[in-house]
């Protein structure tokens, strides 16, 4: 079992996570949804387009083709998802909208314990409908 290190990356991360709706939905108010997702994906672009250029990674490394496909995939997967979750962020209160995605754990942990095999514990299923709980009680709240 790996254990769980706090560290500056992960607060950058959270930090971002949780600001940026407030951002997405200010941009939303004047600007369409495919036009934000194209601007964006410009940005991530250009700013993986740097990072690959002055770092030692490489986007010719021997990597299968079937490992290519899955990440083109997720981005595929992305796009779409970001559609939607921009959608709802559009036409619906943030504090309502984010709280509900937080249940992609429920869907993650079911798929880690059904294709991964990972074991089935008791504590993290406690912790799922915890959050699952949390959920409802937020899209209760109106």
């Amino acid at each position: 079992m790996k254990t769980l290190h706090f560290s500056i990356p992960l607060i950058i991360t959270v930090s971002i996570l949780g600001s940026l709706p407030i951002l997405e939905k200010i941009t939303l108010g004047r600007m369409g949804i495919t036009q934000m997702i194209f601007y964006r994906s410009i940005a991530q672009t250009f700013i993986l387009g740097l990072i690959v250029w002055f770092s030692s990674s490489s986007l010719s490394a021997d990597i299968p083709v079937r490992y290519t496909v899955y990440a083109l995939l997720q981005g595929a997967a992305v796009t779409i998802m970001l559609f939607f979750y921009l959608s709802a962020v559009k036409t619906t209160d943030i504090s309502i909208v984010n709280p509900i995605i937080s249940a992609a754990p429920l869907i993650t942990y079911i798929l880690a314990v059904v294709l991964l095999n990972e074991p089935l514990n008791m504590m993290r299923v406690s912790g799922v409908v915890l959050v699952v709980g949390g959920i409802m009680l937020i899209i209760h709240s109106r």
